[in-house]
């Protein structure tokens, strides 16, 4: 009985259990345009759009197949900040959002060509990047944008972004139109290529390299006391983001800004955009890190 019903039920399986690319958090500030986005991926109105602030209530869930790959978008309620955070109703759909960035590889960070960067712009890239998820900042309404589309535009555009938005300076700029579909299908290319940095792997004699040059050009600072911080060796720990520990005679005598330092010849040398990178320092005896070691010293 149960195999002559078995072809009459339209079975869809849970997008959890469907084999996907990249599930996709879509995120931003209210109204800045990530249900039109939606809807343009999909090329279904799976979405409400509204001119009203606030019309998406909940996470939507579509799975859409680009090019042979499934990808999962989640559509999240636009978030404000806490404080203005009253009704417990919007305090759930605030959490939801929260909730589906986390559980997300790459997150699309959407923001309004025509207002620029905002501080909630800013509050929600620190959020991506804590959450450490892959991340492409999608600036929606590119069609308000009067002056002429030139390459000098982009450029300046893009260094405004990326100015502004320095949690997550390292994220890919893409300029889109939902409206009209302007470049809507170079966002699963980002996509695509902010998932493969984020779950890159890079050799451990090659980190080395770049780690040991970095050095050779600035070295640790010196603290007061005339204690000075020793690199022995890096080697990749983790995924996803990637995680690159760094093994020192000390960790407590590497400030803030050589750590900046490190990351960014690092990403130099290395790329990684798109995605967050890890450093962790971790602290080693000399004669636990090995005696011939090219930078002990």
């Amino acid at each position: 009985l149960l195999d002559k019903l078995m072809p009459k039920l339209d079975f869809r399986p849970d997008d959890a259990y469907v084999r996907v690319k990249a599930r996709v958090a879509i995120v931003g500030r209210p109204n800045v345009g990530k249900s039109s986005l939606l809807n343009r991926l999909t090329g279904e109105e799976r979405a409400i759009v509204s001119e009203v602030a606030g019309t998406t209530r909940d996470t939507i869930d579509s799975t859409v197949e680009f090019k042979g790959r499934k990808y999962v978008l989640v559509d999240t309620a636009g978030v404000r900040r806490r404080a203005r955070v009253t009704k417990a109703e919007e305090k759930l759909m605030v959490d939801r959002a929260l909730k589906a960035v986390r559980r997300s590889q790459v997150v699309l960070l959407l923001t309004d060509a025509g207002e620029g960067v905002t501080e909630q712009d800013v509050q929600l890239a620190e959020l991506v990047r804590d959450a450490g998820a892959a991340c492409v900042v999608v600036v929606n309404k590119w069609d308000l944008v009067d002056d002429e589309r030139t390459d000098k535009l982009y450029r300046q555009a893009r260094g405004y972004v990326q100015a502004n938005l320095p949690p997550v300076a390292w994220a890919s700029t893409l300029f889109v139109s939902a409206k009209t579909g302007f470049n809507a299908h170079r966002v699963y290319q980002a996509i695509d290529a902010a998932q493969e940095q984020h779950e890159r792997r890079v050799s451990t004699a090659l980190l080395n390299e770049v780690l040991q040059e970095a050095v050779q050009w600035q070295k640790p600072p010196s603290r007061d006391t005339g204690r000075q911080g020793k690199i022995y060796y890096c080697t990749q720990v983790g995924r996803r983001p990637p995680a690159i520990a760094i093994f020192v005679n000390d960790p407590s005598l590497f400030p803030d800004a050589y750590k900046r330092y490190l990351e960014g010849r690092f990403r130099d040398a290395l790329g990684f955009e798109g995605t967050p990178v890890r450093l962790i320092f971790r602290g080693k005896r000399v004669r636990e890190a090995g005696s011939n070691l090219p930078y002990a010293d």
